[in-house]
C-alpha cells in the first residue's frame, strides 16, 4: 500500500502541514526537521498523490499537446522541443494523437481537460464558431501551431508569403509550368466544412497568387491521396520540363522515390521543392529544396507562450517566426 502524508507525519512525529513544507521546500521548519521528513519519505518509498496536489495548489503541473500524428517527422520534431522545454519548467507533457478525426480531437481535449491540464498546445482539426466556443468553453489557456482558430494564440510562418516566394523562386529558375502537390486540399469542405486546412489553404493561396499575376506560367494543382500516377502522367504528356511543388516534405519525398521508379530523373526530367525541411532530408540524395519553417522553433515558441498565458500574462495572437528557402539539388 502507498503511503501518504498522513502516515509521514505518524513516523516522524510531526504534522501533516509540516510534511508538506518539507516535501515541496516551504519555509517555517528547521533543517533538521526537513532532512529528518525527507528521508524518511525516501525510505518509505513515498510518492507524491498528483491528483491531490493540483487541487491543493490549483496546478496540476501538466500540459497537453494534440497532433495529427507522429508519423510526419514534422510533429514528432515540434513534440520533442516542446517536451523539452515544459521539462525544464517542471511541466509533464501529455502527447495526444488524432489520427485527423474530429471526433477524436474533440474526445481527446474533453480527457486532457479533466485531468486538469494547465495548458494545451493543439494543431487543430476542427474550425467554425461552435468549435472555438467549446475550446473557451474548457477555460484552459491553448496555443495553436500550424492551423489557425480566431481569438486564439497561434504560432507559424506566414505560409502565404513563404508558398508565393517559393513559387517565384521556382519561375526565376528558369521553369514555365509549375504544379503544386496538396493532398489534404482534397478535404476542402468536407464534415460540412468543418476541417481545419488552414496551414494548407494559406499555402495553396500563396502558390495561386503568384502564378495568377504572371499569366505566362502554366500551373496545375494536385490533391488526389495517390497523386504520384498524375504527376507522371503529366510529365509523359507534357513537352515542358514541369516543377513540382509540394505543400510538405513528405509529399516531396514520396514522388522522389516513385519517380525513381518510373525511370524519372530529378532535376534532369524535372524539378522537385518541398516545405517543411525536416530533418530526415539531410540523408536524402538528390538534396530536396525545400522551405525551412524551423521546426522547433515553432514548438518552442508554443510553449513559450502557453507559460505564459498559465501564468496570467497577455500575449499577441499572431506569432510569427522566420522562415527560409533552402537551396537543394533538386531545381
Amino acid at each position: 500500500m502507498a503511503i501518504t502524508t498522513k502516515d509521514l507525519a505518524k513516523i516522524c512525529d510531526v504534522s501533516r502541514g509540516t510534511v508538506d513544507r518539507a516535501l515541496n521546500g516551504r519555509p517555517g521548519i528547521s533543517k533538521t526537521t526537513r532532512e529528518r521528513i525527507q528521508k524518511a519519505a525516501r525510505e518509505y518509498n513515498y510518492r507524491p498523490h498528483l491528483i491531490a496536489s493540483s487541487l491543493s495548489r490549483g496546478k496540476s503541473m501538466a500540459i497537453g499537446v494534440v497532433l495529427f500524428d507522429l508519423k510526419n517527422r514534422f510533429f514528432s520534431q515540434m513534440s520533442n522541443a516542446i517536451n523539452l522545454i515544459a521539462r525544464s519548467h517542471g511541466y509533464f507533457t501529455y502527447i495526444a494523437v488524432t489520427e485527423k478525426d474530429i471526433e477524436s480531437e474533440k474526445q481527446i481535449l474533453h480527457n486532457l481537460a479533466s485531468r486538469r491540464v494547465d495548458g494545451l498546445i493543439m494543431l487543430p482539426i476542427t474550425q467554425g464558431e461552435d468549435f472555438i466556443r467549446e475550446l473557451k468553453g474548457l477555460e484552459i489557456p491553448i496555443v495553436t501551431v500550424g492551423n489557425q482558430l480566431s481569438g486564439i494564440p497561434h504560432v507559424s510562418i506566414d505560409e502565404f508569403k513563404a508558398a508565393y516566394e517559393s513559387t517565384q523562386y521556382i519561375n526565376e529558375a528558369g521553369y514555365k509550368r509549375i504544379c503544386f502537390v496538396c493532398p489534404p486540399f482534397r478535404k476542402k469542405g468536407s464534415q460540412n466544412g468543418l476541417f481545419n486546412l488552414y496551414s494548407q489553404e494559406q499555402r495553396v493561396e500563396g502558390f495561386l497568387h503568384y502564378v495568377k499575376k504572371n499569366l505566362k506560367l502554366k500551373y496545375d494543382i494536385l490533391t488526389e491521396k495517390d497523386f504520384s500516377p498524375s504527376a507522371v502522367t503529366m510529365l509523359r504528356k507534357e513537352k515542358e520540363k514541369a516543377a513540382f511543388f509540394c505543400s510538405s516534405d513528405i509529399y516531396a519525398l514520396e514522388l522522389l522515390r516513385n519517380f525513381r521508379e518510373m525511370g524519372i530523373s530529378i532535376p534532369q526530367d524535372a524539378g522537385l521543392m518541398g516545405f517543411d525541411n525536416l530533418d530526415i532530408l539531410a540523408y536524402i540524395t538528390p538534396r530536396i529544396t525545400t522551405v525551412s519553417t524551423s521546426i522547433e522553433e515553432v514548438g518552442e515558441k508554443a510553449i513559450h507562450i502557453l507559460l505564459r498565458l498559465i501564468a496570467g500574462e497577455k500575449v499577441e495572437t499572431t506569432n510569427y517566426i522566420p522562415y527560409d528557402i533552402c537551396p537543394g539539388e533538386t531545381l
